[in-house]
């Protein structure tokens, strides 16, 4: 279990009496949606005491393809908060050759694995051709670092604060807008940033984007890293 510090545990109850009784959504909404995140990995990674090893140079970790979905429940029923899941994977994979990694000289195949699962609590402050929801991410995020036979395996459960803004076109079906995850923590830092644009035809939506997921370690299970994946998104979801 990750020890936060006093500052945000106590920004995390202030947030929760502040917000308990915000108005949500003005009616009930369901939305499921999934897509494609087309991305790039940059940065490093290592054990501590072993080399600082770049994805890039050291790797040759490339472009990557990888699914996400997610589920939204929007309603009117004051304090109790809306509710969003989702579910996404990042990483990829190359070879080492001669590395100092998990304390032994390693050369073969390399790769990074990485899955996310959110429960996003979030409360709808604004909701008319501007809308703009504050709330509160539980995630779980278990991930695989692996060169040759060595593998070093993280398992957290981290919360995160959480922002979301959307601007809609009046009368065209098009929106703009982005939502931010966040939280610093003992030198280890998790960061997700999307912008994206939406269509929505009756209960049929699209979406395209951006977004860019960072991930700095500070001996997180013996783990260290400064890692980005960042690239375009493409989805689509229904809204009933």
């Amino acid at each position: 279990m990750c020890k936060f510090t006093t500052p945000l545990v106590l920004a995390l109850s202030i947030f929760s009496g502040a917000f308990s009784s915000a108005a949500n959504a003005d009616a009930l909404g369901l939305f499921v949606g999934g897509g494609m995140w087309d991305y790039d990995p940059s940065g490093t990674f290592g054990t501590i005491g072993d080399d600082v090893i770049d994805v890039e140079t050291d790797l040759n970790f490339g472009g990557q393809q990888d699914a996400y979905l997610w589920a939204a429940f929007e309603h009117f029923v004051p304090i109790i908060p809306n509710i969003r899941i989702e579910a996404a994977s990042m990483g990829s994979d190359g070879a080492a050759n001669n590395l100092n990694f998990n304390g032994v000289s390693v050369s073969g195949p390399a790769s990074i694995d990485l899955d996310t699962t959110d429960a996003i609590l979030y409360y709808r402050l604004l909701d008319n051709w501007v809308s703009l929801d504050l709330g509160l991410n539980l995630r779980s995020l278990d991930g695989d670092f692996i060169i040759a036979n060595e593998k070093v395996s993280i398992s957290e459960t981290i919360p995160m604060l959480y922002a979301s803004a959307q601007f809609d076109l009046p009368f065209s079906g098009f929106s703009v807008g982005g939502d931010i995850n966040i939280v610093n923590y003992d030198g280890s830092e998790y960061r997700d940033i999307r912008l994206r644009a939406m269509y929505e035809m009756g209960v049929i939506g699209i979406e395209a984007g951006l977004k860019t997921s960072t991930l700095v370690l500070d001996d997180v299970s013996g783990v260290t890293s400064d890692l980005e994946f960042s690239g375009l998104m493409l989805g689509a979801f229904l809204h009933f």
